[in-house]
């Protein structure tokens, strides 16, 4: 295996092999939609179901999740890639990523992708800080399987940016 000498020994390079999946993370506060593409998301107990994701205090996503107190997390398929860029290169203040997108309603109120492997609705327990990143803590109310296929993996060369 080569190694790229600028990489080689720096922990941004090393922690580019964390494996992690690709999921569209969206909320709505009454009629406002947002939604961005999130990485960094884990399971984070079992009783009661929850999750965590961490968010850059910058993205318009962020404080419309700490406005609304619910969250939903759509789970991308290996084929949608074409999804996470789309949902990851503009902000949600100035664009209606939703705009042609078919989505449905979860239970608490948060945006869900129709053409998903799956999703989970969640209710915001708590936050905490992580650097220049908040993670939010979800308890997942609900969630559904749409489909049947491998997840999306996240490979930070497909996405030049469009998640940091």
């Amino acid at each position: 295996m080569e190694r790229d000498p600028h990489e080689a020994n720096s922990i941004q390079g090393a922690m580019r092999y964390l494996t992690h999946g690709v999921y569209v993370l969206a909320t709505r506060r009454g009629q406002d939609t947002s939604a961005m593409t999130a990485s960094q998301v884990m399971q984070t107990s079992e009783r009661p179901p929850c999750i965590a994701v961490a968010v850059r205090g910058d993205r318009y996503t962020h404080d419309r999740i700490l406005e609304s107190g619910t969250f939903a997390l759509s789970i991308l398929r290996e084929d949608q890639v074409d999804v996470a860029t789309h949902f990851g290169e503009t902000s949600g203040e100035y664009h209606d990523k939703f705009q042609g997108v078919p989505y449905g309603v979860t239970p608490g109120g948060s945006p869900f992708l129709l053409d998903c492997l799956a999703y989970l609705d969640c209710r915001l327990l708590d936050t905490a800080r992580a650097g220049d990143h908040t993670i939010f803590i979800g308890e997942v109310i609900s969630g559904d399987t749409l489909g049947v296929s491998h997840p999306l993996i996240y490979d930070p060369t497909e996405y030049e940016g469009a998640l940091r």
